[in-house]
């Protein structure tokens, strides 16, 4: 009997062997817990893969898209920027996979396989190509044409940067103009229009026009170069600017604003690239400026090369080659309403303007003639010298 009711109040007890099992299941759920949490912080803690982002928008990298983690297809990039791809050479209708050139609006970029060598050309203007050295060859995989990311802003003339992400981003110009033409109007600029000075942007500047006048801007819209122009050239192959003031006198100033050649002349443009010379005028007359400021003519010529007239397949024309060993390269110039050649290395007569109503060139079967027009005879003008003989021809 069970008078001090001992067994009613005693707890039920819970066999030995479950009370392990309930500790293993709450220990393994904390494991679990933990392993989930710590992959987590590890995920977390990984860096993100970087992208590519081509204006604004981000792009697959690809096999076909990135070769060795530093090149990019050049065919596929122009893809995605609406550049237009050829696999050849520029005015060559012939296809060549181990070249190719690219087209934005009036601009031309060519390439070639294993070489850093590039060149540029602008259409509907008489500048003859510009060539370029890049850090690092183009190369080829898998049948295409590649080339260093490091070397985009030189190549294509598009601004290429890597973020805090490691993300790389390109931009085309056309974006940038976009991105910027709202921003700019509303500190009173307009962005220029011209297709040469918009090359700038892909160098972090902006060619901006207010209140009628020119300067430099930097990303971030700050002045580079104040408003004082009256007009502004971009000459990326010098990484320089000819400016006119609102005197009318032309100059070249630094991408900083400093003065490398002062505003003096009434007109001054890029002349050719391959030499580095600049026509010059002063009172409606013509001279050949160097690169280095000093003079290789006087300024006394009614023009500086031929004109081009595609009617009639004449070529624009300005340096004559070699006409043989003892005759050096030669500059078409006009004087008294006559043509003649001066010599490329000390502007020196060669052939006086005194008898040519024309000189230029023509192309045909793929070659280049160089022709004469006297007395209402056409002739080459090998012919004409043959002719002349060398009684009155300095070939000093």
């Amino acid at each position: 009997m069970d008078l001090l009711n001992e067994n009613k109040y005693q707890e039920k007890k819970t066999p030995k062997g479950k009370k392990i099992v309930l500790m293993l299941l709450i220990l393994s759920i904390l494991l679990s817990i933990g392993i989930l949490t710590y992959m987590a912080y590890l995920k977390s803690a990984q860096p993100a893969k970087a992208v590519i982002l081509i204006n604004g928008e981000v792009t697959e990298i690809t096999e076909d898209l990135v070769y060795d983690g530093k090149y990019i297809a050049l065919k596929n990039l122009s893809e995605v920027l609406g550049y237009e791809y050829y696999n050849s050479e520029y005015q060559n209708y012939g296809i060549d996979t181990t070249k190719c050139y690219i087209k934005n609006k009036n601009l031309i970029y060519g390439f070639e396989q294993d070489s850093k060598k590039i060149y540029k050309y602008e259409q509907n203007t008489d500048l003859d190509y510009q060539y370029y050295t890049l850090n690092n060859n183009i190369v080829m995989y898998n049948n295409k044409l590649y080339v260093a990311i490091e070397d985009l802003r030189l190549a294509l003339n598009v601004y290429s940067e890597f973020d805090d992400k490691n993300n790389l981003n390109i931009y085309s110009v056309q974006k940038l103009i976009e991105a910027n033409t709202e921003k700019l109007r509303e500190n009173g600029y307009t962005i220029t229009q011209t297709e040469n000075n918009q090359k700038a942007m892909a160098y972090g500047w902006i060619i901006a026009e207010k209140n009628g006048l020119y300067g430099v801007l930097n990303n971030n819209l700050e002045e580079i170069i104040g408003t004082q122009y009256s007009s502004m050239y971009f000459d990326e192959y010098n990484k320089s600017y000819i400016v006119s003031n609102t005197s009318g006198k032309y100059g070249i100033i630094s991408t900083t604003g400093s003065l490398v050649q002062s505003l003096k002349y009434d007109g001054l443009e890029i002349l050719n690239y391959e030499h580095m010379l600049y026509k010059v005028m002063s009172n409606n007359k013509y001279g050949i400026m160097k690169s280095n400021g000093s003079m290789l003519t006087d300024i006394i010529f009614d023009e500086i090369g031929y004109k081009k007239d595609p009617n009639n397949k004449i070529l624009y024309t300005l340096i004559v080659p070699r006409l043989s060993e003892r005759i050096g390269e030669t500059i078409v110039v006009k004087q008294n309403g006559k043509y003649g050649l001066i010599y490329l290395d000390t502007g020196k007569s060669f052939l006086d303007c005194d008898h040519l109503d024309k000189l230029y060139s023509i192309s045909e079967l793929g070659q280049t003639k160089y022709m004469i027009e006297a007395e209402k005879r056409t002739m080459t003008l090998n012919e004409y010298l043959e002719i002349r003989g060398t009684q009155r021809l300095n070939l000093n």
